[in-house]
């Protein structure tokens, strides 16, 4: 970092907690890139950190799915995925005490062994599963576990509550962008990968909102949690695919739907339609464990929890929330068509407006 030494020296005494939330999330970057990117600065931001005296707790905002590589493991149609990092090497029990050789073979060789024998579905994914090691590698040689809280949310979406009911940008929500292929695609198939007898049913999207990601992390920040927290819908909230494809159904103006074609073949596949090679999580199902947050949740008072947003709200239809981001649905929608060079089909502009 090229702070003059006055500003670092002014960081080191009125720094008490330290917010990591910059970074990339191209999901189609190479390890390299991410390299850079990702991994590269919040080590950097982590080393910094570690050396405040003041300092309470780093939070590192990673995601969920530095874990659905587990997916590939499991024969399981629904794979619980706990708040804890899980090592990708069987034979050692040390979780992270490999990770500065690893980060040394990412840098010379833009990859790793061990990123090579496991199927994550991004080399994002793995990223932020290197970078997680990385951090608490550092803070375990400092004695500094307990200033370390790791939050992961799943696939992030408009806010609920704060600022306002459906706060959201037009590059933030997968689902938007998601809405938004769909609702061009002009076939009446789409080709999905799974393993689920009935992918309609089995299949899930833990969609959390954007509001219930920064509670969670101000809730475990001030409650002094430390470790792997998961900022997610969970087993209780998210959403069944079926529920997803009916709204994405309500933003459709062609005259004709869309049948979803289930494959089982591997999630990288060229047979795909871009959505599922893009995302490709569209036909799984994750079950993320909530337990720090409703361990914490249960010894604090309704005065003390405030007007915190903890909680995914499922008591109204999911095509509600596409409603309040129609304009950024349609906004994805026109540059998808530009940058692919897509065929405008007709439609009048009342029902683009969805009037």
């Amino acid at each position: 970092m090229d702070l003059d030494d006055d500003t670092l020296q002014m960081l080191k005494r009125r720094v008490h907690v330290f917010i990591h939330a910059a970074c990339s999330i191209e999901l189609k970057n190479s390890l390299r890139e991410l390299s850079y990117t990702v991994i590269a600065p919040t080590l950097c931001l982590a080393k910094y950190a570690l050396k405040f005296p003041n300092l309470e707790k780093f939070v590192f905002i990673s995601s969920a799915y530095v874990n659905a590589h587990l997916w590939k493991m499991s024969d399981s149609s629904d794979v619980a995925v706990e708040e804890r990092v899980y090592s990708l090497d069987r034979k050692s029990e040390d979780i992270y005490e490999s990770a500065p050789e690893i980060w040394k073979e990412v840098q010379k060789n833009g990859t790793s062994p061990e990123f090579e024998t496991h199927d994550f579905p991004w080399p994002y994914a793995y990223a932020k599963h290197l970078a997680e090691r990385l951090v608490l590698h550092q803070a375990s040689e400092k004695g500094a576990l307990d200033k370390i809280l790791i939050i992961r949310p799943s696939v992030v979406g408009p806010a609920e509550e704060f600022p306002y009911h459906g706060f959201t940008t037009s590059y933030s929500s997968p689902s938007t962008a998601c809405a938004a292929a769909y609702a061009l695609h002009p076939g009446r198939k789409i080709v999905l990968a799974t393993r689920c007898e009935n992918p309609d049913q089995e299949a899930t999207i833990d969609e959390v909102p954007v509001d219930v990601v920064v509670d969670r992390l101000l809730l475990h920040t001030a409650a002094g949690t430390s470790g792997c927290v998961h900022a997610v819908s969970g087993e209780k909230r998210r959403l069944r695919l079926e529920d997803w494809w009916n709204a994405f159904r309500t933003e459709r103006r062609l005259p004709w739907n869309i049948k979803p074609i289930w494959t089982n073949e591997d999630w990288h596949s060229s047979n795909l339609h871009h959505i599922a090679r893009e995302l490709k999580i569209i036909g799984t199902s994750f079950a993320f464990a909530e337990d720090k947050t409703d361990q914490v949740v249960e010894t604090l008072s309704s005065d003390e929890l405030g007007q915190l947003k903890l909680f995914t709200d499922r008591s109204q239809p999911y095509h509600h929330s596409l409603i309040h981001r129609r304009h950024h649905i349609h906004h994805l929608a026109k540059e998808m068509v530009k940058r692919n060079k897509l065929p405008v089909p007709f439609v009048n502009a009342r029902a683009m407006r969805g009037t």
